[in-house]
């Protein structure tokens, strides 16, 4: 997404001279233009091996570019993650890729402001389903690492590696189990503890360490940590960011080995965009991300002017 007569792009990799990067997560190429985000930000993607050119910016420290006046504010979702608030010629434009609502202990608290524009993702299925209460989860999934280490075995807990790795490191730690990371949580961990999170004591993991403990991997079917998944003995779970759109295979869960999956969203639900949607009070809205289509269709009327945005077709706006 572009905006109209201005050299700042939202969240692109291949087009413009200028990004705004609303989070290390939403960065998947190596190589990007300039990017403005937050000093949290640029030393996850340095953990991830990734280092693009950024001009860095504190939350509520309102700057200028050209014509442009703008304010990134936390998302609530990850270290570092912000929104973009904007004020045109045209009017004020809230761009929210990724919002939680609920505090999350290694997140600073989501913040938004009131605009004319607003910009957000669609990232479950469905607009009219809540996602499970997370501390229910965080019970479920303590409790089921309990069981298996008391059976001297070495859970294994697949999940994304910013974010939600950390979430669990803290969770865990706090409930007394040893836990232990890959290499790339590892090193994010260790930007969380720079930036003044305390994840209590985990461990690089070793493979020749054989004492039960829970071990913390990225999802990725690729590569080193594909082999290293399929070498663990222990039982497997699986937290997710979002409910599936549809009921999973049982023979793919067997084939994948993940024997429970729990769900740890960092992004709204539906019922949630609904509460922000009134909090921010547009008079456009719009929704971009795989359920685009659907959440416009089923929000019609939430406000006087509503329209999905695709990949291939993204207009310059405002």
């Amino acid at each position: 997404m572009h905006i109209a007569d201005s050299i700042l792009w939202l969240d692109s990799h291949l087009n413009g001279e200028l990004s705004f990067l609303s989070s290390a997560a939403a960065l998947t190429r190596t190589h990007v233009p300039q990017v403005i985000t937050t000093e949290e930000t640029v030393k996850i993607l340095e953990a991830c091996r990734k280092k693009p050119s950024a001009l860095i910016c504190q939350y509520n420290r309102p700057f200028s570019i050209g014509r442009l006046k703008m304010e990134l504010l936390p998302s609530g979702s990850i270290l570092g993650g912000a929104s973009l608030y904007v004020e045109t010629e045209k009017g004020r434009v809230l761009y929210a890729p990724c919002l939680q609502p609920h505090p999350i202990a290694t997140v600073r608290k989501m913040q938004v402001k009131r605009a004319n524009a607003l910009i957000l993702g669609a990232f479950h299925p469905d607009p009219h389903q809540s996602m499970p209460n997370r501390r229910k989860e965080k019970e479920k999934i303590v409790q089921a690492l309990k069981e298996q280490l008391a059976l001297n075995k070495s859970p294994v807990i697949l999940c994304d590696p910013i974010s939600t790795a950390q979430e669990l490191t803290k969770l865990l730690t706090e409930a007394n189990l040893p836990v232990s990371v890959n290499p790339t949580i590892f090193r994010v961990n260790k930007v969380y503890e720079s930036c003044g999170s305390s994840l209590g004591p985990y461990s690089l993991l070793k493979k020749k360490d054989t004492t039960p403990r829970v071990l913390i991997l990225p999802k990725s079917r690729r590569g080193k940590n594909s082999q290293l998944i399929k070498d663990q003995e222990g039982p497997i779970f699986s937290v997710e960011d979002a409910l599936p759109q549809f009921r999973r295979d049982t023979s793919e869960a067997f084939a994948t080995k993940v024997v429970d999956t729990f769900y740890l969203s960092t992004h709204c639900d539906g019922p949630e965009l609904k509460a922000i949607i009134q909090l921010v009070a547009p008079k456009e809205l719009y929704f971009f991300g795989p359920y685009a289509k659907r959440y416009v269709e089923e929000m019609e009327g939430v406000c006087p002017k509503i329209k999905p945005l695709y990949v291939n077709d993204q207009p310059t706006m405002f």
